[in-house]
């Protein structure tokens, strides 16, 4: 068995971390998400943890982004 498939093993009995779920809605909003950072997350994801993580990335980015308007206009 490889060093990957032992990781990949090891990660799946403990589930996802929060810090993994951050880096999975990241990338899901920019659209780069890998396959199989997808498939891991819905094996082995909590449906209301990534719910609550996207609405704060989403609310984070909206956040930013009207800051930015708001900088570059005055």
């Amino acid at each position: 068995m490889s060093s990957a498939q032992k990781k990949y093993e090891s990660e799946s009995v403990r589930g996802v971390s929060w810090l993994q779920m951050l880096g999975s809605s990241i990338a899901a909003v920019f659209g780069v998400q890998s396959r199989s950072n997808r498939e891991r997350d819905f094996q082995h994801g909590d449906i209301k943890k990534f719910a609550i993580t996207g609405v704060l990335v989403t609310c984070v980015l909206l956040f930013a982004l009207i800051g930015i308007v708001q900088w570059v206009l005055t």
